[in-house]
């Protein structure tokens, strides 16, 4: 079958059958699309320590960014560096504490870590998180997502300091870890945003045929994407 063809059977699909097609869009994204918009990738390394902070317009509301972000049981979306994740039971009001395995790798050298993070909602509606050492191989670490309306969509700003307490080959290996995370920490935006969007899609979807029903966010189960090392 030709590739004109089938994209003709997809886009009939699609029509005939709403209900996938947001689901396709993970897969099919139009080009356009998105308006992802980085302002700031900053990264380095001072003392062990690296200083990482981005930021970027994202085409979503911010609850829908929130809601991304939040959504603990799938923080794997968030990074193809993230081969396990579990939300843990000995939870506090309003904290969430978030284990995952990292597969960190540079073309020189290639790691697992260990990473538990107390996570939690602060009044504003940004959410922080808090490495703990002693579930860690990180002798420190603290994560800060802000998130601020602009007009209909989201100014997204991430900003941390993380303390490996694992071995990383000097020099080389050092500059090798910043362009990674630089470029990683940009797929883990496009990604923020992308699914933030598909979600707003369905609200709007659902509301048109409920006729003026309350709007809601509704879960859309999309495939496992790329993103980023070190979240």
């Amino acid at each position: 079958m030709s590739r004109s063809r089938w994209l003709q059977l997809l886009r009939r699909f699609v029509v005939t059958r709403p209900a996938f097609a947001a689901l396709l869009i993970c897969y099919f994204p139009h080009p356009n699309a998105l308006a992802f918009d980085f302002k700031q990738a900053d990264v380095f390394e001072q003392d062990g320590v690296y200083h990482i902070k981005m930021s970027a317009a994202i085409k979503a509301p911010p609850e829908y960014v929130r809601y991304v972000l939040a959504d603990y049981d799938h923080i794997y979306r968030l990074s193809t560096s993230i081969i396990e994740s579990e939300v843990l039971p000995d939870n506090l009001d309003g904290e969430k504490q978030v284990r995952t395995r990292l597969l960190l790798c540079t073309s020189v050298f290639c790691t697992e870590a260990e990473r538990v993070d107390i996570v939690r909602m602060l009044a504003s509606g940004d959410l922080e998180a808090e490495i703990v050492p002693d579930s860690s191989e990180f002798k420190s670490g603290k994560a800060t997502w802000r998130i601020t309306p602009m007009d209909d969509n989201s100014f997204l700003v991430y900003e941390a300091v993380l303390e490996p307490d694992f071995f990383i080959p000097p020099l080389v290996g050092t500059r090798l870890v910043i362009e990674n995370l630089r470029k990683e920490f940009t797929k883990t935006f496009k990604v923020i945003e992308k699914i933030a969007v598909i979600n707003l899609r369905r609200t709007r979807s659902a509301e048109h045929f409920l006729y003026g029903a309350a709007p809601r966010i509704l879960r859309v189960p999309c495939p496992r994407t790329a993103s980023a090392s070190l979240p």
